[in-house]
Protein backbone atom coordinates (compact mmCIF):
# COMPACT_ATOMS: atom_id res chain seq x y z
CA UNK A 1 0.00 0.00 0.00
CA UNK A 2 2.68 2.31 0.74
CA UNK A 3 4.00 1.77 -2.62
CA UNK A 4 0.59 2.73 -4.07
CA UNK A 5 0.57 5.87 -2.25
CA UNK A 6 4.13 7.38 -3.57
CA UNK A 7 3.34 5.61 -7.18
CA UNK A 8 0.08 8.00 -7.06
CA UNK A 9 2.17 10.97 -5.56
CA UNK A 10 4.40 10.79 -8.81
CA UNK A 11 0.88 10.82 -11.00
CA UNK A 12 -0.64 14.02 -9.71
CA UNK A 13 2.37 15.62 -9.50
CA UNK A 14 3.08 14.90 -13.46
CA UNK A 15 -0.45 15.58 -14.42
CA UNK A 16 -0.29 19.03 -12.22
CA UNK A 17 2.97 20.15 -14.26
CA UNK A 18 0.89 19.35 -17.09
CA UNK A 19 -1.96 21.49 -15.96
CA UNK A 20 0.62 24.27 -16.01
CA UNK A 21 1.23 23.95 -19.43
CA UNK A 22 -1.87 23.47 -20.62
CA UNK A 23 -2.73 26.70 -18.70
CA UNK A 24 0.09 28.54 -20.22
CA UNK A 25 -0.75 27.42 -23.71
CA UNK A 26 -4.36 28.84 -23.28
CA UNK A 27 -3.42 32.02 -21.66
CA UNK A 28 -1.20 32.79 -24.15
CA UNK A 29 -3.53 31.99 -27.32
CA UNK A 30 -3.77 35.57 -28.46
CA UNK A 31 -0.32 36.07 -28.46
CA UNK A 32 1.35 37.16 -31.36
CA UNK A 33 3.94 34.47 -32.83
CA UNK A 34 3.33 32.28 -29.77
CA UNK A 35 4.19 28.93 -30.03
CA UNK A 36 2.31 25.81 -28.10
CA UNK A 37 3.88 23.16 -25.76
CA UNK A 38 3.09 19.59 -25.49
CA UNK A 39 3.96 17.81 -21.86
CA UNK A 40 6.05 15.07 -21.89
CA UNK A 41 5.56 11.75 -19.78
CA UNK A 42 8.06 8.75 -19.16
CA UNK A 43 7.65 6.27 -16.52
CA UNK A 44 9.51 5.84 -13.83
CA UNK A 45 12.34 3.24 -12.80
CA UNK A 46 10.87 -0.34 -12.68
CA UNK A 47 11.40 -3.26 -10.23
CA UNK A 48 11.93 -6.37 -12.27
CA UNK A 49 12.42 -10.26 -11.68
CA UNK A 50 14.27 -11.99 -14.06
CA UNK A 51 12.38 -14.69 -16.22
CA UNK A 52 13.85 -18.04 -16.98
CA UNK A 53 14.37 -20.23 -19.58
CA UNK A 54 12.93 -23.85 -20.23
CA UNK A 55 14.53 -26.93 -19.62
CA UNK A 56 13.22 -29.14 -21.31
CA UNK A 57 11.36 -30.66 -18.66
CA UNK A 58 9.26 -27.13 -17.58
CA UNK A 59 8.58 -24.22 -19.46
CA UNK A 60 10.22 -20.87 -19.18
CA UNK A 61 8.81 -18.28 -16.99
CA UNK A 62 8.72 -14.73 -18.27
CA UNK A 63 10.22 -11.44 -16.41
CA UNK A 64 7.98 -9.44 -13.61
CA UNK A 65 7.92 -5.57 -13.50
CA UNK A 66 6.13 -3.60 -11.09
CA UNK A 67 6.36 0.47 -11.98
CA UNK A 68 7.19 2.70 -9.89
CA UNK A 69 4.63 5.77 -11.63
CA UNK A 70 5.87 8.66 -13.80
CA UNK A 71 7.23 11.49 -14.07
CA UNK A 72 7.31 14.73 -16.20
CA UNK A 73 10.11 15.06 -18.93
CA UNK A 74 9.48 18.51 -19.57
CA UNK A 75 7.87 19.93 -23.18
CA UNK A 76 8.25 19.87 -27.13
CA UNK A 77 7.56 23.01 -28.58
CA UNK A 78 5.41 23.15 -31.96
CA UNK A 79 7.03 25.80 -34.60
CA UNK A 80 4.08 24.94 -36.96
CA UNK A 81 3.03 28.14 -38.33
CA UNK A 82 0.24 30.11 -36.58
CA UNK A 83 -2.06 32.03 -38.89
CA UNK A 84 -1.47 35.31 -40.71
CA UNK A 85 -3.42 38.18 -40.84
CA UNK A 86 -2.42 41.56 -42.87
CA UNK A 87 -2.96 44.38 -40.16
CA UNK A 88 -1.16 47.23 -42.11
CA UNK A 89 0.63 48.07 -39.14
CA UNK A 90 3.89 49.34 -40.83
CA UNK A 91 6.42 47.83 -38.54
CA UNK A 92 4.68 44.32 -37.72
CA UNK A 93 6.14 41.27 -39.68
CA UNK A 94 5.35 37.76 -39.68
CA UNK A 95 7.67 34.71 -41.44
CA UNK A 96 5.64 32.48 -43.46
CA UNK A 97 7.17 29.04 -43.21
CA UNK A 98 10.30 28.29 -41.44
CA UNK A 99 13.17 31.10 -39.42
CA UNK A 100 12.99 33.32 -36.67
CA UNK A 101 13.85 36.88 -36.21
CA UNK A 102 17.11 37.67 -34.60
CA UNK A 103 17.26 40.23 -31.51
CA UNK A 104 19.62 41.64 -28.85
CA UNK A 105 22.07 44.15 -28.09
CA UNK A 106 22.77 47.42 -30.48
CA UNK A 107 26.23 45.54 -30.95
CA UNK A 108 24.53 42.53 -32.14
CA UNK A 109 25.31 40.30 -28.89
CA UNK A 110 23.40 38.80 -26.40
CA UNK A 111 21.66 37.52 -29.02
CA UNK A 112 17.62 35.50 -28.91
CA UNK A 113 15.48 34.77 -31.28
CA UNK A 114 11.56 35.13 -31.89
CA UNK A 115 8.77 34.53 -34.14
CA UNK A 116 6.63 37.74 -32.31
CA UNK A 117 7.19 40.24 -35.32
CA UNK A 118 5.70 43.26 -33.22
CA UNK A 119 8.20 45.75 -34.02
CA UNK A 120 8.51 49.45 -33.20
CA UNK A 121 11.27 52.33 -33.27
CA UNK A 122 13.27 53.40 -30.17
CA UNK A 123 13.97 57.44 -29.73
CA UNK A 124 16.65 57.30 -31.47
CA UNK A 125 15.32 55.38 -34.11
CA UNK A 126 16.61 51.61 -34.05
CA UNK A 127 14.29 49.16 -34.55
CA UNK A 128 13.46 48.03 -31.41
CA UNK A 129 11.34 44.43 -30.15
CA UNK A 130 8.51 44.49 -27.64
CA UNK A 131 11.08 43.07 -25.00
CA UNK A 132 13.42 46.53 -25.46
CA UNK A 133 15.78 44.56 -27.47
CA UNK A 134 17.73 45.72 -30.94
CA UNK A 135 15.81 43.91 -33.86
CA UNK A 136 19.08 42.50 -36.12
CA UNK A 137 19.59 42.96 -39.74
CA UNK A 138 21.87 43.89 -42.62
CA UNK A 139 22.68 47.84 -43.97
CA UNK A 140 23.14 49.34 -47.30
CA UNK A 141 25.87 49.74 -48.84
CA UNK A 142 26.66 53.86 -49.09
CA UNK A 143 24.81 55.86 -51.50
CA UNK A 144 22.99 52.72 -52.98
CA UNK A 145 20.07 50.53 -52.18
CA UNK A 146 22.03 47.39 -52.19
CA UNK A 147 22.16 45.53 -49.07
CA UNK A 148 25.48 44.99 -47.44
CA UNK A 149 26.15 41.84 -46.41
CA UNK A 150 29.79 42.05 -45.98
CA UNK A 151 29.44 42.24 -41.89
CA UNK A 152 27.29 40.68 -39.48
CA UNK A 153 24.13 41.54 -38.47
CA UNK A 154 23.74 44.58 -36.08
CA UNK A 155 20.99 47.03 -35.15
CA UNK A 156 18.94 48.85 -37.84
CA UNK A 157 19.16 52.70 -37.72
CA UNK A 158 15.92 54.34 -39.18
CA UNK A 159 17.77 57.64 -40.79
CA UNK A 160 15.00 59.80 -40.13
CA UNK A 161 15.30 63.17 -41.24
CA UNK A 162 18.26 62.38 -43.39
CA UNK A 163 17.86 64.18 -46.82
CA UNK A 164 18.45 62.89 -50.44
CA UNK A 165 19.48 65.52 -53.20
CA UNK A 166 17.36 66.69 -55.86
CA UNK A 167 17.77 65.65 -59.77
CA UNK A 168 17.88 68.53 -62.30
CA UNK A 169 14.47 68.67 -64.84
CA UNK A 170 16.49 67.86 -68.45
CA UNK A 171 13.68 66.94 -70.07
CA UNK A 172 9.70 67.46 -70.57
CA UNK A 173 7.08 67.41 -73.14
CA UNK A 174 4.58 70.26 -74.00
CA UNK A 175 1.32 69.00 -75.64
CA UNK A 176 -1.62 70.40 -76.56
CA UNK A 177 -3.83 72.20 -78.74
CA UNK A 178 -3.29 76.18 -79.93
CA UNK A 179 -6.72 76.65 -81.77
CA UNK A 180 -6.80 78.48 -84.63
CA UNK A 181 -9.71 81.38 -82.97
CA UNK A 182 -7.26 81.99 -80.48
CA UNK A 183 -4.47 83.87 -80.18
CA UNK A 184 -2.59 84.01 -76.80
CA UNK A 185 -2.06 81.00 -74.49
CA UNK A 186 0.11 80.24 -71.54
CA UNK A 187 0.61 77.62 -69.11
CA UNK A 188 3.22 77.39 -65.99
CA UNK A 189 5.18 74.33 -64.84
CA UNK A 190 7.31 73.32 -62.03
CA UNK A 191 10.74 71.86 -63.01
CA UNK A 192 14.01 71.68 -60.85
CA UNK A 193 17.45 72.68 -60.62
CA UNK A 194 20.95 70.16 -59.73
CA UNK A 195 19.64 71.12 -56.08
CA UNK A 196 16.63 70.08 -56.01
CA UNK A 197 15.00 73.66 -55.39
CA UNK A 198 11.58 74.24 -57.25
CA UNK A 199 11.36 76.70 -60.07
CA UNK A 200 8.61 77.78 -62.48
CA UNK A 201 8.89 78.02 -66.01
CA UNK A 202 6.53 79.92 -68.25
CA UNK A 203 5.60 79.68 -71.58
CA UNK A 204 3.38 81.81 -73.27
CA UNK A 205 2.53 81.63 -76.89
CA UNK A 206 1.07 84.15 -79.41
CA UNK A 207 0.00 83.95 -82.82
CA UNK A 208 2.34 85.94 -84.97
CA UNK A 209 1.50 88.93 -86.40
CA UNK A 210 2.61 90.94 -89.84
CA UNK A 211 2.23 94.63 -90.37
CA UNK A 212 0.00 95.24 -93.46
CA UNK A 213 -0.54 99.07 -95.08
CA UNK A 214 -4.13 100.21 -94.47
CA UNK A 215 -6.44 102.54 -97.02
CA UNK A 216 -4.33 104.15 -99.24
CA UNK A 217 -0.93 103.64 -97.28
CA UNK A 218 -0.76 106.99 -96.50
CA UNK A 219 -0.30 108.10 -92.83
CA UNK A 220 -0.36 111.42 -91.19
CA UNK A 221 3.51 111.85 -91.30
CA UNK A 222 6.02 110.34 -93.74
CA UNK A 223 5.26 107.09 -92.34
CA UNK A 224 3.21 104.18 -94.07
CA UNK A 225 0.08 103.75 -92.33
CA UNK A 226 -0.20 99.85 -90.99
CA UNK A 227 -1.90 97.25 -88.51
CA UNK A 228 -1.07 94.09 -87.16
CA UNK A 229 -2.87 91.23 -88.71
CA UNK A 230 -2.73 87.75 -87.89
CA UNK A 231 -0.34 85.31 -90.04
CA UNK A 232 -2.81 81.77 -89.99
CA UNK A 233 -0.66 78.88 -88.47
CA UNK A 234 2.08 81.25 -87.30
CA UNK A 235 2.97 81.82 -83.65
CA UNK A 236 5.98 82.95 -81.52
CA UNK A 237 6.55 81.26 -78.02
CA UNK A 238 8.54 82.98 -74.68
CA UNK A 239 10.02 81.44 -72.32
CA UNK A 240 10.74 83.09 -69.12
CA UNK A 241 11.74 81.93 -65.35
CA UNK A 242 10.44 83.08 -61.34
CA UNK A 243 11.52 81.25 -58.43
CA UNK A 244 9.90 79.60 -55.59
CA UNK A 245 8.10 82.67 -53.03
CA UNK A 246 9.80 80.37 -50.10
CA UNK A 247 12.84 79.46 -52.39
CA UNK A 248 15.87 82.45 -51.09
CA UNK A 249 18.12 81.66 -54.55
CA UNK A 250 17.38 84.04 -57.38
CA UNK A 251 17.18 82.72 -60.90
CA UNK A 252 17.66 84.80 -64.08
CA UNK A 253 15.11 84.07 -66.83
CA UNK A 254 15.64 82.33 -69.92
CA UNK A 255 17.51 85.53 -72.04
CA UNK A 256 18.21 85.87 -75.44
CA UNK A 257 21.49 86.73 -76.95
CA UNK A 258 20.42 91.00 -75.79
CA UNK A 259 19.03 90.20 -72.80
CA UNK A 260 15.35 89.69 -73.79
CA UNK A 261 13.80 87.03 -73.44
CA UNK A 262 13.86 84.28 -75.17
CA UNK A 263 11.34 84.16 -77.98
CA UNK A 264 10.88 81.68 -81.23
CA UNK A 265 8.68 81.10 -83.88
CA UNK A 266 6.48 78.03 -84.20
CA UNK A 267 4.65 77.29 -87.67
CA UNK A 268 1.71 74.72 -88.80
CA UNK A 269 0.88 73.31 -92.17
CA UNK A 270 -2.73 73.61 -93.12
CA UNK A 271 -3.62 70.14 -91.43
CA UNK A 272 -2.81 71.83 -88.04
CA UNK A 273 0.44 69.37 -87.63
CA UNK A 274 3.50 71.17 -86.12
CA UNK A 275 5.77 72.10 -89.72
CA UNK A 276 8.78 73.86 -88.04
CA UNK A 277 10.58 74.14 -84.57
CA UNK A 278 14.22 75.49 -85.12
CA UNK A 279 14.28 73.70 -88.06
CA UNK A 280 11.43 71.68 -90.28
CA UNK A 281 10.06 68.82 -88.40
CA UNK A 282 10.12 65.51 -90.02
CA UNK A 283 7.67 63.14 -89.44
CA UNK A 284 7.52 59.09 -90.22
CA UNK A 285 5.51 58.74 -92.97
CA UNK A 286 3.41 55.23 -91.30
CA UNK A 287 2.56 56.59 -87.96
CA UNK A 288 3.19 60.52 -88.28
CA UNK A 289 5.15 60.48 -85.17
CA UNK A 290 7.59 63.29 -84.85
CA UNK A 291 11.29 61.70 -86.25
CA UNK A 292 13.32 65.35 -86.11
CA UNK A 293 12.86 68.70 -85.64
CA UNK A 294 10.26 68.77 -82.71
CA UNK A 295 12.51 69.47 -79.60
CA UNK A 296 13.90 72.95 -78.30
CA UNK A 297 16.81 73.31 -76.11
CA UNK A 298 17.29 76.28 -73.61
CA UNK A 299 19.89 76.55 -70.98
CA UNK A 300 19.43 75.70 -67.86
CA UNK A 301 20.99 74.38 -64.59
CA UNK A 302 24.63 74.59 -66.12
CA UNK A 303 22.85 72.01 -69.07
CA UNK A 304 20.13 72.08 -71.50
CA UNK A 305 17.03 71.59 -70.79
CA UNK A 306 15.37 69.64 -74.09
CA UNK A 307 11.35 70.72 -73.98
CA UNK A 308 9.91 67.98 -77.18
CA UNK A 309 6.78 70.23 -78.67
CA UNK A 310 5.95 67.65 -81.30
CA UNK A 311 2.41 67.07 -79.97
CA UNK A 312 1.43 70.65 -80.74
CA UNK A 313 -1.49 70.62 -82.68
CA UNK A 314 -3.52 73.58 -84.60
CA UNK A 315 -7.07 72.90 -85.01
CA UNK A 316 -9.34 74.97 -85.41
CA UNK A 317 -11.49 74.35 -81.91
CA UNK A 318 -9.97 73.42 -78.25
CA UNK A 319 -7.29 75.54 -76.51
CA UNK A 320 -5.17 72.93 -74.32
CA UNK A 321 -1.33 73.73 -73.23
CA UNK A 322 -0.16 71.01 -70.62
CA UNK A 323 3.24 69.76 -69.57
CA UNK A 324 3.81 66.31 -69.35
CA UNK A 325 7.02 63.77 -68.68
CA UNK A 326 8.79 66.30 -66.45
CA UNK A 327 11.98 64.66 -65.21
CA UNK A 328 13.46 66.57 -62.16
CA UNK A 329 12.83 65.98 -58.58
CA UNK A 330 12.93 68.20 -55.16
CA UNK A 331 14.98 67.60 -52.51
CA UNK A 332 13.21 65.01 -50.19
CA UNK A 333 13.28 64.59 -46.12
CA UNK A 334 13.00 61.24 -45.17
CA UNK A 335 9.85 61.17 -42.88
CA UNK A 336 8.19 58.03 -42.50
CA UNK A 337 9.48 54.06 -42.48
CA UNK A 338 7.95 50.86 -42.80
CA UNK A 339 8.50 46.96 -43.44
CA UNK A 340 7.55 45.66 -46.53
CA UNK A 341 7.42 41.98 -47.47
CA UNK A 342 10.96 40.22 -47.64
CA UNK A 343 12.26 42.18 -44.78
CA UNK A 344 13.10 44.85 -46.71
CA UNK A 345 13.69 48.32 -44.43
CA UNK A 346 11.75 51.33 -46.27
CA UNK A 347 12.04 55.30 -45.62
CA UNK A 348 9.58 57.32 -47.09
CA UNK A 349 10.60 60.38 -48.18
CA UNK A 350 8.87 64.35 -48.43
CA UNK A 351 8.24 63.59 -51.80
CA UNK A 352 6.51 60.52 -51.35
CA UNK A 353 9.76 58.50 -53.32
CA UNK A 354 10.85 55.23 -51.30
CA UNK A 355 14.13 54.18 -50.23
CA UNK A 356 15.51 50.95 -49.54
CA UNK A 357 17.63 51.03 -45.94
CA UNK A 358 18.12 47.24 -44.67
CA UNK A 359 16.83 44.12 -44.17
CA UNK A 360 15.85 42.20 -41.27
CA UNK A 361 17.90 38.65 -40.91
CA UNK A 362 16.39 35.74 -40.45
CA UNK A 363 17.89 32.86 -38.67
CA UNK A 364 16.92 28.82 -38.96
CA UNK A 365 18.49 26.08 -37.05
CA UNK A 366 19.05 22.54 -37.69
CA UNK A 367 16.51 21.75 -34.70
CA UNK A 368 14.30 24.13 -34.12
CA UNK A 369 12.85 22.11 -31.72
CA UNK A 370 16.20 22.24 -29.31
CA UNK A 371 15.69 26.19 -29.07
CA UNK A 372 14.42 27.09 -25.22
CA UNK A 373 12.11 29.89 -24.59
CA UNK A 374 13.36 33.25 -22.81
CA UNK A 375 10.22 35.16 -22.12
CA UNK A 376 8.67 37.85 -24.08
CA UNK A 377 8.46 35.93 -27.24
CA UNK A 378 12.13 35.49 -27.32
CA UNK A 379 13.99 31.67 -27.82
CA UNK A 380 17.92 30.94 -26.80
CA UNK A 381 19.88 28.53 -29.17
CA UNK A 382 21.23 24.90 -27.30
CA UNK A 383 23.48 22.74 -28.31
CA UNK A 384 20.25 20.56 -28.98
CA UNK A 385 19.00 23.21 -31.55
CA UNK A 386 22.42 23.36 -33.17
CA UNK A 387 24.42 26.54 -34.97
CA UNK A 388 21.80 28.57 -36.68
CA UNK A 389 22.07 29.45 -40.12
CA UNK A 390 21.98 33.73 -40.52
CA UNK A 391 20.68 35.37 -43.61
CA UNK A 392 17.59 36.80 -44.99
CA UNK A 393 14.08 36.08 -46.06
CA UNK A 394 14.45 32.82 -48.95
CA UNK A 395 17.78 32.11 -48.16
CA UNK A 396 19.23 28.73 -46.19
CA UNK A 397 15.91 27.27 -45.89
CA UNK A 398 14.06 30.22 -44.73
CA UNK A 399 10.67 31.14 -45.09
CA UNK A 400 9.44 34.63 -46.51
CA UNK A 401 9.13 37.73 -44.40
CA UNK A 402 5.23 39.90 -44.85
CA UNK A 403 4.95 43.14 -43.89
CA UNK A 404 1.99 44.75 -42.41
CA UNK A 405 0.76 40.95 -40.98
CA UNK A 406 0.75 39.50 -37.84
CA UNK A 407 1.66 35.75 -36.65
CA UNK A 408 -1.11 34.02 -34.63
CA UNK A 409 -0.51 31.65 -32.14
CA UNK A 410 -0.70 28.53 -33.17
CA UNK A 411 -2.83 26.99 -29.84
CA UNK A 412 -5.90 25.38 -30.91
CA UNK A 413 -8.31 25.87 -27.81
CA UNK A 414 -10.47 22.88 -28.40
CA UNK A 415 -7.60 20.53 -28.01
CA UNK A 416 -6.55 22.46 -25.08
CA UNK A 417 -9.91 21.99 -23.23
CA UNK A 418 -9.26 18.62 -24.12
CA UNK A 419 -6.36 18.03 -22.97
CA UNK A 420 -7.42 20.25 -19.67
CA UNK A 421 -10.16 17.40 -19.12
CA UNK A 422 -7.89 14.56 -19.27
CA UNK A 423 -5.09 15.97 -17.06
CA UNK A 424 -7.82 16.76 -14.83
CA UNK A 425 -9.34 12.98 -14.67
CA UNK A 426 -5.70 11.85 -14.54
CA UNK A 427 -4.94 13.96 -10.94
CA UNK A 428 -8.77 12.60 -9.85
CA UNK A 429 -7.65 8.80 -10.68
CA UNK A 430 -3.97 9.53 -8.83
CA UNK A 431 -5.92 11.38 -6.00
CA UNK A 432 -8.64 8.20 -6.04
CA UNK A 433 -5.66 5.55 -5.40
CA UNK A 434 -4.77 7.87 -2.68
CA UNK A 435 -7.84 7.70 -0.87
CA UNK A 436 -8.29 3.74 -1.55
CA UNK A 437 -4.93 2.56 -0.64
CA UNK A 438 -5.70 4.88 2.53
CA UNK A 439 -8.08 3.00 3.27
CA UNK A 440 -7.34 -0.36 2.75
CA UNK A 441 -4.07 1.30 5.39
CA UNK A 442 -6.77 1.74 7.77
CA UNK A 443 -8.18 -1.84 7.51
CA UNK A 444 -4.93 -3.28 8.32
CA UNK A 445 -4.69 -1.28 11.56
CA UNK A 446 -7.95 -2.19 12.26
CA UNK A 447 -7.21 -5.93 12.43
CA UNK A 448 -4.89 -6.20 15.61
CA UNK A 449 -7.39 -4.05 17.19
Amino acid sequence: MIKALYTSITGMSATQNALSVTSNNIANAQTAGYKKQKAIFDDLLYNNTVGSRGDGSYAGTNPKSVGNGLKFSGTATDFSDGSITLTGEKMETAIEGNGLFIVGDRNGGNIEYTRKGSFGASADNFITATGGQYVLGYGVKPGTQEIDFSSQPSAIKLPVGSAIGGSVTDKATLGGNLSRNQSNLSTDFTIYDDEGNSITLRLDIKQATRKEPVGDGKGDGDGEKTVDVPVPGEYTYTFSMRNDSQNEKEFKPVNGEDGTPLTKNIKFDKTGKLEKLDEDVQRNPQTGEVTQGGTIKIPFANKDLELNLGGLTNYPTGKTLTATNVAGRPAAIANDYSISDGGFVMMRYSDGSMKVVGQLAVATFPNTGGLMKSGNGNYIATPSSGIPAIGVAGENGAGNVRGGAKESSNVDLSVEFVDLMLYQRGFQGNAKVIKVSDEVLNEVVNLIR
